[in-house]
């Protein structure tokens, strides 16, 4: 009975969101000030992180909020989580069947099971050709890792294994890519035909799925930088300044729905808490460690594999070649834009307004932006800045948040908890799970669109028109090579982060 009235919330709030086009940008007369977290949302106590201190009225939806509302009072009231139940099928397909309904399916398809999950999964194969690949970085004595060895810190729920892992992995001439030859954690270390190597992958793959979804995308895409990215063009770019226009199908929404995700996430006995394997206090502990750990880099896949140590290392990366495409189409827009709107490094400077969003933006995003963007401010700099945004905002958030719909949900090979009693998730921690990543799910404005309609003068509507053009070419050459589920294609991405 809970069930089914958990399962009916969940496909109401995807039902509430229909989008619409998006509007064209008018001067709200009011600046967006930044708060600290816990002063906005009581009851979560993290300090250091800064969110608006109101959602601007064009964002608002009366509908949506006091839905959300009273989803999180249900929460408390009647919650859906339940001590003893029993394990989720081991038969993972059944599993997904069970918990994935048929009111589900007629909204959104159910999960594929990718093909790299078949069998004996291969972690190399992961380390760059799926969700996980942003994690790989040379290790100091050579070779590559993960290293999430620093997860041990934060408190987990009692029961559980620890967190804390390391998976050392070597070039492999025979597939051009990388295999896993040892595995740290708190099993000690293992190796390939050890006893306890199935266990220890099992941890490993814990260890990203729950990093991924807590820090990578929350914390990282919507907090450090999406809400910044859209306090700072409010507040600095006129509705009719010609970056207002670019940004704006980029960022609106954001902080409406930073806000309700957040109150039906990060509270006491939200999404986060009862999904994955922190509890409440060591999942603010690590929110707040690691915003002020954020590197805008992440934002360029070419720098941060050079940071990584990646790039060039003479073994495939296919994830980061797809990705790299992308940043490419967005770059070229960018700048094909600024051309048209600035002459010189000189010209742009004179735009106080442009200048004093990317002083905004280095105050407001942790660490700032002057690593991506440069130490001054010119034309490739900022170019590439809002290249990085556009990114964040559409390749990012596929990648790290939507993108695991065909991952997360086959917890036989990544489960989001791994019990001491090697026990699978009980029923209800999977619907939860399953739920709250069916709503991640919502229909949001495609990325591909003609968005000439924002533009202010035929310069702009040129600029958003050929940039469709991009995007539909790089569509149709990806089209052209064999699918896989871990591939971010034009044709799927949004064009912003709202929920």
């Amino acid at each position: 009975m809970r069930r089914d009235f958990w399962n009916l919330l969940a496909i109401l709030k995807y039902r509430t969101n229909r989008p619409a086009t998006i509007p064209v940008p008018v001067d709200e007369g009011q600046r967006i000030g930044d708060v600290s977290f816990a002063s906005q949302f009581p009851g979560i106590p993290i300090h250091n992180i800064r969110v608006a201190d109101r959602v601007p009225a064009d964002e608002a939806s009366r509908l949506k909020y006091y839905f959300y509302e009273f989803q999180v009072a249900m929460y408390r009231l009647f919650s859906p989580m339940h001590p003893d139940l029993p394990s989720i099928d081991e038969d993972p397909r059944k599993a997904v069947l069970a918990a994935y309904t048929r009111l589900h399916r007629r909204l959104f398809p159910a999960p594929q099971l990718p093909e790299e999950y078949e069998g004996e999964v291969d972690l190399g194969h992961l380390a760059v050709a799926g969700p996980y690949a942003g994690y790989l970085e040379r290790a100091p004595e050579g070779g590559y890792h993960w290293d999430l060895r620093h997860l041990a810190r934060y408190e987990h729920h009692r029961g559980l294994r620890s967190l804390g892992v390391r998976v050392l992995f070597r070039p492999d001439e025979q597939v051009s890519g990388l295999r896993a030859v040892e595995i740290d954690c708190e099993l000690g270390q293992c190796r390939p035909g050890d006893p306890d190597w199935g266990l220890a992958k099992k941890i490993a793959l814990c260890a990203v799925t729950n990093h991924v979804s807590l820090v990578r995308h929350f914390n990282w895409v919507h907090l450090a930088a999406g809400g910044p990215f859209a306090i700072a063009t409010r507040n600095c770019l006129g509705a009719d300044h010609p970056l207002r226009r670019l940004l704006w199908p980029h960022m609106f929404g954001t902080q409406y729905s930073n806000q309700i995700a957040t109150k039906g996430q990060m509270a006491r006995g939200g999404d986060f808490e009862t999904i994955f394997s922190f509890t409440h206090a060591g999942m603010c502990k690590l929110y707040e460690d690691s915003y002020s750990e954020y590197d805008i880099v992440v934002l360029d896949p070419a720098r941060d594999a050079e940071r990584r140590g990646i790039r060039n290392a003479g073994f495939d990366t296919p994830a980061l070649l797809n990705q790299e495409a992308l940043f490419d189409v967005m770059h070229a827009h960018t700048s094909r834009y600024m051309a048209s709107y600035y002459s010189s490094d000189d010209d742009l400077r004179a735009d106080a307004a442009a200048v004093d969003w990317m002083a905004s933006l280095d105050r407001l995003v942790p660490n700032g932006i002057r690593g991506l963007s440069g130490p001054v401010v010119t034309i490739g700099g900022t170019a590439r800045m809002i290249a990085a945004l556009l990114y964040l905002a559409t390749v990012q958030h596929e990648v790290l948040g939507t993108g695991l719909w065909n991952y997360q949900m086959w917890t036989h090979v990544q489960p989001v908890r791994v019990y001491e009693d090697m026990e699978r998730e009980p029923v209800d921690v999977y619907q939860r799970l399953v739920n709250a990543n069916f709503n991640l799910n919502v229909r949001r404005a495609p990325l591909l669109q003609d968005f000439s309609y924002l533009a202010l003068d035929a310069r702009g509507a040129d600029a958003f028109r050929t940039f469709k053009k991009d995007l539909e070419a790089l569509q149709n050459r990806l089209e052209a090579e064999p699918f896989t589920h871990w591939k971010v294609y034009p044709r799927k991405l949004e064009a912003n982060i709202n929920a």
